[in-house]
């Protein structure tokens, strides 16, 4: 006798440490590309999404006897190369505010997230960018929230800007928080939107264009493969021509053309009328482990895969609307804040989180109870810095 029944082939959830109970994201709705749709009907699989999470769940066959543990097999095989397509809608206009990403939205832009970047730590499987590409560079300018990563994997966040002529490690706890060894959405998960043909503008007139292209190699596990290469010589200098890339199928490519520094895009003109805040791929190929949906005899493996968001940093500006001077205190004595004043500010940022902290106002020898930032007010007063602004009736 054989029963069909279902099994989860895959499952996706969205984190944000700045719920605190339980991290658990409600902010996004997810949606399945129409090709994807086309996938799921072809394949019998059945996309929910419930609260914060994504289930994707496949028919597979339930013998008498039953198969031993851990090798039911989907009713329609998952073929290698099987791709799945998920947009993220974002339905909270206060997440920039909490969340440690630039807080101006570029349009042009858009968040790429997928199993294909192998972010691993034991128990968990991200689908933001590997942490190698956070690695720590003295090089390079760091301002307060931007992220870093040191050898061993572990994610550290910028409390003060650094540069290189004024260098900073990682090691240095007045410029450096550790924070854990997650893997976090990032700037380095953003790529350029493109339309199949759209207008490329040079940095200055050219007279021809030498295009190339390069896709996923999935003998190699990079973008190292050449799916594009033509050049176009104008009848005179020109400051932009129209890029046609309409041979590509949708998906993110590293685009150079001429001497221009190369570009990380992203193609598909299903979003050409609205354009979510991220794109998801999930694919089903035998290398990197991440990818593996099914083992080599085909086998559900059931994956669980998770978007995270680090909670945004500010420093706490306490405004005593009477003018008088007082002090404010961290119950937990993990923050510092300047001397008593009619404006106290803290030393260094403090993390953004619904849940608030024991801050207290010492007015006349007596520590009050005060409220935490909230991430509704965020300002900038020229430095480097976001400040949360907590006004104060004493």
């Amino acid at each position: 006798m054989i029963d069909v029944n279902f099994k989860l082939l895959f499952t996706l959830q969205i984190l944000h440490k700045y719920y605190f109970a339980d991290q658990v994201c409600n902010d996004f709705s997810i949606t399945s590309s129409a090709t994807t749709n086309a996938v799921a009907s072809g394949h019998r699989l059945v996309v929910r999404q419930y609260n914060n999470q994504l289930y994707v769940g496949t028919q597979f066959i339930n013998t008498q006897p039953p198969p031993p543990p851990n090798q039911d097999t989907p009713l329609v095989p998952v073929e290698k190369g099987m791709q799945m397509t998920f947009y993220m809608w974002l339905n909270n206009p206060l997440f920039f505010n909490y969340t440690n990403l630039p807080s101006s939205y570029d349009t042009s832009k858009i968040y790429y997230f997928t199993n294909r970047n192998n972010n691993n730590i034991p128990g968990m499987n991200f689908l933001s960018a590997p942490k190698s590409s956070l690695l720590y560079n003295s090089a390079n300018t760091y301002l307060p929230g931007d992220i870093a990563a040191n050898g061993a994997g572990m994610i550290f966040s910028a409390i003060a800007p650094s540069d290189q002529a004024n260098q900073h490690g990682l090691s240095d706890t007045a410029f450096w928080v550790q924070v854990d060894n997650n893997g976090y959405a990032s700037a380095a998960d953003v790529l350029q939107w493109r339309f199949s043909v759209s207008t490329y503008n040079f940095q200055s007139a050219q007279p021809g264009a030498a295009i190339a292209v390069s896709g996923y190699n999935a003998a190699t596990n990079d973008y190292t493969l050449s799916v594009l290469a033509s050049t176009i010589t104008f009848n005179s200098p020109v400051s932009s021509f129209p890029l046609d890339l309409t041979l590509l199928k949708p998906g993110k490519y590293l685009l150079t053309v001429n001497a221009d520094p190369p570009q990380w895009i992203y193609i598909n003109d299903e979003l050409n009328t609205s354009r979510p805040f991220a794109v998801i791929d999930i694919f089903n190929e035998p290398s990197p482990p991440s990818c593996n949906l099914v083992d080599t005899n085909g086998y559900i493996l059931s994956p669980a895969y998770t978007i995270y968001f680090m909670n945004r940093a500010t420093k706490w500006k306490y405004i005593i609307n009477s003018g008088n001077s007082y002090s404010i205190t961290d119950g937990s004595s993990v923050y510092q804040f300047t001397p008593a004043a009619s404006t106290v500010t803290s030393l260094t940022p403090i993390p953004l989180s619904d849940q608030p902290l024991d801050m207290k106002v010492n007015v006349n020898s007596n520590a009050i109870a005060v409220a935490s930032a909230d991430p509704q007010r965020l300002a900038s007063v020229g430095d480097s810095y976001l400040y949360s602004e907590i006004y104060l009736n004493y």
